[in-house]
């Protein structure tokens, strides 16, 4: 577990994810078919935020010793993000989305001790789910660019 290199991956990743979203052009933001499941680009921003917000409630969860509940269905948990989503505007994604990672990183830096288990939050929500819609990302944009 090296926390160090971790936070630097997150870095790394968050700024490689958000100059990916700045080359969406604003009115395909909302376009369906980042994914296979038919993803805009918009419920793939919310998606990597609400993850981040369950990452920065663990952490915090962890910060006062409460166990994390039983994981549930990720896919159903995966769909109500995704309804979620497409209730909301374009703004207010973008909002969420930053401010998702602020708290998560404030939890972060408020840990006296960082466990197996914060360090996994940190790094599934963080660097390694950005990489994960990345690819997608620039071959959708790829796509849609003129």
């Amino acid at each position: 577990m090296d926390v160090e290199r971790s936070l630097s991956e997150e870095e790394v990743g968050w700024r490689g994810l958000t100059a990916l979203f700045d080359q969406v052009p604003p009115e395909r933001f909302e376009e369906p078919g980042v994914t296979a499941d038919g993803w805009s680009a918009k419920d793939v921003m919310f998606h990597v935020a609400a993850w981040l917000e369950e990452a920065s409630e663990a952490l915090e969860r962890e910060r006062t010793g409460v166990p994390d509940p039983e994981p549930g269905d990720m896919d159903a948990k995966n769909a109500a993000f995704l309804a979620t989503s497409r209730a909301l505007g374009a703004d207010a994604v973008r909002s969420r989305f930053a401010l998702s990672r602020d708290r998560m990183l404030d939890r972060w830096a408020a840990l006296q001790t960082v466990t197996p288990n914060a360090w996994e939050w940190l790094d599934e929500s963080g660097p390694r789910h950005y990489a994960a819609h990345m690819d997608e990302l620039r071959a959708w944009i790829a796509r849609v660019r003129p």
